[in-house]
């Protein structure tokens, strides 16, 4: 079973694209056959947004206050 982990994990390093292509396939496949288009949809758009406003985060510096104001210019101040 060690020798199918190491093969993978040499398969992974080798190919992340494809590898983290292929998961992610997988994962949308399954969540759509057990939740169904719409609530996939929401579910990738939950998870992107999370994704975005993270990396903004750790690539600034800065907090969720200043994300709000720099992405909706012109609303009320959020602090």
């Amino acid at each position: 079973m060690a020798e199918v982990w190491e093969r993978v994990l040499q398969y992974v390093r080798e190919h992340p694209g494809r590898a983290i292509g292929t998961t992610v396939g997988l994962l949308f496949g399954v969540c759509l056959i057990s939740l169904g288009l719409w609530k996939t949809l929401i579910l990738g758009t939950a998870t992107f947004l999370g994704y975005y406003i993270g990396k903004w985060i750790d690539d600034e510096g800065r907090g969720i206050r200043d994300f709000l104001e720099e992405k909706l210019p012109g609303r009320p101040d959020f602090r």
